[in-house]
């Protein structure tokens, strides 16, 4: 028989909001420089949706304590449905060239079973006008 799993009640009054991240926002580090690393990989086949998780989930928080960091986003192009693009946002160029977070034995270990190859790896200066701003905006 499995033991019985005890449930505690918390009022929410007594909740507190989570630990604020390092991270600067994004509209702050616009103010200064924005660069970005964009690393493309390409998925096993039938490994793309797996790949894309891990990447959305596993990577942003090994990334969080990294001075600079901002967020990062997920793409795949339609035409090619296995080329997977990371794209992580810095606020100095130094760490967007430097930190080459694709290269750790973690990250390494975590997408090998999921990859075929990391095709490239660029860095770019980032353009972005906060006045277009709306409410699905992604930053």
């Amino acid at each position: 028989m499995l033991p019985r799993r005890i449930v505690l009640k918390i009022p929410l009054v007594s909740l507190r909001p989570a630990e604020q991240f390092t991270t600067p926002l994004f509209e702050d580090a616009v103010a200064a420089k924005l660069n970005a690393r964009v690393v493309e990989f390409i998925a096993k086949p039938e490994k793309t949706d797996e790949l894309r998780g891990l990447l959305c989930q596993a990577v942003p928080p090994l990334l969080r304590d990294r001075t600079g960091f901002i967020r990062s986003i997920v793409l795949t192009t339609h035409e090619e449905p296995r080329r997977v693009v990371m794209m992580t946002f810095w606020s100095a160029e130094e760490r967007t060239v430097r930190d080459l977070w694709e290269e750790t034995p973690l990250v390494r270990e975590l997408l090998s079973p999921l990859i075929d190859a990391w095709s490239r790896t660029r860095t770019y200066d980032v353009g972005y006008d906060p006045i277009e701003q709306s409410s699905t905006s992604v930053f």
